[in-house]
């Protein structure tokens, strides 16, 4: 059932056995695993059905937060599940999918405060069933499902990189499918227009007892549960905990300054290019590709094995492969410089005079990527395509490398509330975050090796671009402000995301995330959300909690 918020009367009470906050992946996937757990559960969205309400989730202008391209967030049904938009095959309507990996769940002592309180080896069913719930067939993320004769990996074995296969979720099975389960469901209801603004604590500080959500100024609703879940965005829930300072000063599982702290992202680099020892190889390469195959989307990747990242101490990252035609060194310089202004405009910073004279000199080179791009695109993050030309070879000679790269956890780089405040009255967050020399230079560290590593297996050459190039530090994957330790000094949830300090409080996002690896986090994400559904359904079954009210009770109005 949904409901819109704004219909009820000022002052009006919603009760249920569970009230999560958030309907974006992490709140659906968590309400669909309740679907049949005969619990009640209301779910509280900041937007609309069809319409966002972005805006109340910006941070303010006195971040600090260099090189970004623009903060997304999406306040609506689906959350940033609406953003999806790779065309993999079946229109701009897809994301990438891709688990983390052992290594990155294991504390590393070379990254200070690394390691997560799950071992991955009790995680990875829930990718499996995460997986599932993206109605994907069981396929694995390695080439062995993929590859073909003619569209093998490439021969790396024996080297310390391998081929790894990106997935691609649909976002209508969760903005149609299971939106069309939660609307039929007696159990869960959905609260839209409905902004979460403070959490109620009881007298002792222990326990939440209700969510107030405002609807307009002025115009507030209250949600009260027996169990709470916070499934927002990865900057909306360090904001609500940090604002609810009725009982604890600080805000609610702040107790040892730790919530906002450790904030991280996936920044995006341009990594450099790599050359095929045969121009033919390229012919043989479709398998990195974005494509459809055998009824389903996908792409492989190059990555550092867990072995080496153990071995070298650096940091994760991706080598995502875009093939290239060379235009000569002046229009090539020319063209680099124009997308180096372009991103100075997008970040509004400064230019680089000499870009300016370079990208004059170079026009021509400009002028042949946008006909490129306008008349015969190629391959971008948003969409492949190009291994359907009969020989691709006779168009790319070489191929770009794209990272998406591991930022390791700093206390320094947090979120904090500012003095700015949103259209309903609430403080937006800061974020303060930056890169410092050490994280890059396990960046340059870990490229290094993945140019090694191919080197050593001949099938050409990986040319490292230097210095490193930033194409932005955000990929809008927010994850750490809400760590995960078992120790509550290190960490603000338990390894059952529930919240240290507060017995009714648990968390399911990619804030709780101690680490980020490289993978973007979504399929983690959902993982999680079932992973917490579980443990609900336990606490449910053995404490006897009132799990009888269908989808939310309105008690007063």
């Amino acid at each position: 059932m949904f409901v819109d918020t704004k219909t009820l009367d000022q002052d009006s009470v919603i009760r249920s056995g569970i009230c999560i906050v958030g309907s974006g992946p992490a709140g659906v996937a968590l309400a669909t695993e309740l679907l049949n757990a005969g619990i009640s559960v209301s779910i509280i969205e900041s937007g609309g059905l069809d319409k966002d309400a972005s805006d109340l989730g910006q941070p303010a202008k006195t971040s600090v937060f260099p090189d970004h391209r623009g903060i997304w967030t999406n306040r609506q049904f689906g959350g940033n599940g609406v953003l999806w938009h790779v065309n993999a095959g079946l229109g701009p309507n897809h994301l990438r999918l891709l688990p983390m990996t052992a290594a990155d769940f294991e504390a590393r002592p070379w990254i200070d405060d690394s390691g997560w309180a799950v071992p991955y080896s009790d995680f990875a069913p829930y990718y499996d069933r995460a997986q599932s719930w993206f109605d994907l067939d069981a396929r694995s993320y390695t080439p062995a499902d993929w590859e073909s004769a003619e569209t093998s990996a490439l021969a790396l074995q024996g080297t310390g990189v391998r081929t790894g296969m990106f997935h691609f979720a649909y976002k209508e099975v969760i903005l149609k499918t299971y939106r069309a389960a939660i609307n039929a469901s007696r159990d869960v209801s959905v609260y839209y227009n409905a902004t979460a603004t403070k959490l109620d604590m009881d007298e002792g500080g222990k326990r939440i007892t209700a969510v107030r959500a405002t609807t307009a100024p002025g115009h507030e609703v209250t949600f009260e549960a027996d169990m709470f879940v916070l499934a927002q965005g990865g900057l909306s829930t360090p904001q609500l905990l940090l604002a609810s300072t009725d009982r604890h000063q600080n805000g609610i599982g702040n107790q040892n300054d730790l919530v906002g702290r450790y904030f991280m992202d996936h920044p995006l680099l341009f990594g450099g290019t790599f050359t095929p020892a045969s121009r033919d190889l390229i012919d043989r390469m479709a398998l990195y590709d974005l494509r459809r195959i055998d009824g389903m989307s996908a792409m492989g990747h190059l990555q550092l094995t867990d072995e080496v990242l153990r071995q070298e101490q650096c940091v994760n990252l991706s080598g995502i492969l875009f093939p290239r035609r060379s235009m000569g060194a002046r229009r090539e310089a020319g063209f680099q410089a124009s997308q180096r202004l372009r991103a100075a405009m997008q970040k509004r910073g400064k230019f680089n005079i000499g870009d300016i004279f370079t990208a004059a000199k170079g026009v021509d080179g400009i002028g042949r990527q946008f006909y490129d791009r306008l008349f015969a695109p190629i391959s971008h993050l948003g969409i492949g395509g190009w291994s359907n030309r009969e020989r691709p070879s006779e168009e790319f000679d070489h191929f770009e490398v794209l990272h998406q790269v591991e930022q390791p956890p700093r206390r320094d780089n947090r979120i904090v509330l500012g003095k700015e405040l949103d259209a309903l009255g609430n403080r937006r967050i800061e974020i303060h975050c930056t890169w410092n020399d050490a994280d890059m230079d396990m960046v340059r560290k870990s490229q290094q090796i993945m140019a090694r590593e191919i080197r050593k297996s001949g099938i050409g050459e990986f040319k490292v671009q230097d210095p490193v190039e930033v194409k932005t530090s955000s990929t809008t994957h927010f994850m750490g402000a809400t760590r995960m330790h078992d120790d509550p000094t290190k960490g603000v949830v338990d390894s059952q995301c529930r919240v240290h300090g507060v017995d009714n409080l648990m968390i399911s996002g990619s804030s709780v995330f101690p680490t980020g690896g490289y993978a973007n986090p979504t399929l983690s994400i959902v993982a999680m959300s079932i992973r917490v559904a579980d443990q609900l359904k336990r606490d449910f079954r053995t404490s006897g909690l009132n799990s009888s009210r269908a989808g939310g009770t309105l008690v007063t109005a």
